[in-house]
Order: C-alpha cells, then sequence, then structure tokens
C-alpha cells in the first residue's frame, strides 16, 4: 500500500524525523505493536529493536525491527518474526513524503498517523534553532575533533562547530566556528547528510569544507584533533548524533 503526505518542510529535516525513534514507537504503540523503552534516539543502518506486536487478548509475537537505511533521503525499516515479515520505505523529495507498507488494515492506519506525524514535527523545527559542523576533508580523510567538556561528553569525538548566530548563515557560521576552534580558515563545499536532531531541540547540520592553502588547525577548544579515513570512520567514538551523518560522509571521502 502506498501513501503521501505532502509537507513544506525541508527535505533533509523530514529526513531526520523519519529517522526518530521516539515518534515511530509512539505511533507503533497505538496499533498495537510495542518497541523496548530503552533504544537509541534515531534508526542508523543495521539498527535492530526487539518489538512486540499484540493479536487478540493476551496473545502477543514477537520479532525484530531492523533499520536497512537511513540517510538524507529517507528510511527502510524490515519487520520480521516467525512466519511473518512487512517492509516500510519512506523517502521525501520535493515537498512530499512518499511511503509503501507491506502490511494490513493496521498497519495502514499505523502509517498514514504516522507520516502527518513526521510532516507535522518537520515543519516545526523549521524554526528551532540550527547548529553546524565542519566536516573538513583533505586526502581522502575528515577532521575529528575530541570533546574536553562537560564530563559527560569529554573523549568522544565530534566535527567542529557550534550555533549559527542571529544574521548569519550557516556557511558563515561554519567558517566563524573554524577560525574560532582551530584557527583555521575553511571554505564551505555544501552539505552533508540528513539533518540531525539534538536532545536539545536543536538542528544540526553538517557542511563539508576544506583548509584553505596553507592552513593548519589547531586544538584550541578540543583535547585533540585526528584525521579519519572512510575505512576507519565507525571505530570512532562519536557523538550519537554525529553518526547519523557517516554513511553519506562515507561515500563523499
Amino acid at each position: 500500500m502506498g501513501f503521501v503526505v505532502n509537507t513544506t518542510a525541508p527535505a533533509r529535516t523530514v529526513a531526520a524525523v523519519l529517522a526518530e525513534t521516539w515518534l515511530l514507537a509512539a505511533h507503533l504503540a497505538e496499533a498495537g505493536i510495542t518497541l523496548p523503552a530503552t533504544r537509541p534516539e534515531q534508526f542508523l543502518a543495521g539498527t535492530e529493536l526487539p518489538l512486540r506486536v499484540r493479536l487478540a487478548g493476551p496473545v502477543a509475537v514477537r520479532g525484530v525491527l531492523r533499520c536497512d537505511q537511513a540517510d538524507e533521503r529517507g528510511i527502510t525499516l524490515r519487520a520480521s518474526g516467525p512466519g511473518w515479515s512487512a517492509v516500510l520505505t519512506a523517502l521525501v523529495a520535493d515537498g512530499v513524503i512518499r511511503a509503501e507498507l507491506s502490511a494490513g488494515a493496521r498497519g495502514r492506519r499505523f502509517c498514514a498517523a504516522w507520516l502527518n506525524g513526521v510532516a507535522a514535527r518537520a515543519e516545526r523545527l523549521g524554526e528551532a534553532p540550527k547548529v553546524v559542523g565542519a566536516a573538513i576533508i583533505a586526502d581522502g580523510a575528515v577532521l575529528a575533533a575530541q570533546r574536553s567538556y562537560p564530563p559527560a561528553l569529554a573523549g568522544r569525538w565530534e566535527f567542529p562547530g557550534g550555533r549559527v548566530e542571529p544574521g548569519e548563515t550557516e556557511e558563515q557560521a561554519v567558517v566563524r566556528e573554524c577560525q574560532e576552534e582551530l584557527g583555521a580558515t575553511v571554505t564551505v563545499a555544501g552539505r552533508v547528510g540528513p539533518d540531525l536532531i539534538l536532545p536539545s531541540g536543536w538542528v544540526l547540520r553538517i557542511h563539508a569544507a576544506r583548509l584553505a592553502d596553507g592552513q593548519r588547525p589547531d586544538a584550541l577548544e578540543h583535547h585533540a584533533l585526528r584525521w579519519v579515513g572512510g575505512a576507519d570512520l565507525s571505530d570512532v567514538d562519536w557523538l550519537d548524533a554525529d553518526r547519523a551523518v557517516l554513511p553519506a560522509l562515507r561515500a563523499l571521502l
């Protein structure tokens, strides 16, 4: 069965909301399908979660929900259990969310409610404060910066960046933040991956960048810097939000 929902939100914001586990879980629960209370905040390709499908009365079956794809285009989820399976694909482009679901009437009601919820949340996020990160690329590697604070995040790795100030474009914010945090001048080369929704409700957007000639970054605000090649991206202890851009970044590298 197919579904179409119109939206005025940017496609990358919609893709980020499609990957939020809490919103999907809330609508699945209304259809009698339960995901675990302890789960990641967003789906990444390869994420697997156990699920429980309520049938009649106390009868229920168990299965697994797996994410096959989650990027700036949308998401593909596959649910399966003993003797049953279902596939949900939701893609966004040109102001339209299109979804295909192989399921029955229960799935039809769930999917329609979920997609409308996705569109409404994505449109609200258009007013949220924006944060930028710089994926600085050189010689087939990307620059990672190790957090020194707060204590809960110290030691983990991120893309340097910060909040977009009033009157700034995102590109201007990337340039300013790299100057402040790295003492280096960069040129911005375009977006990478979907929007990333932070626990604060702010929206993080990663931009590819390159160092200007003769520039060398220094860890002015971070504990350390390192260059990471495409084959090693998954081995780095990235902040949770930044992990969502790794597939697109790997392809870029």
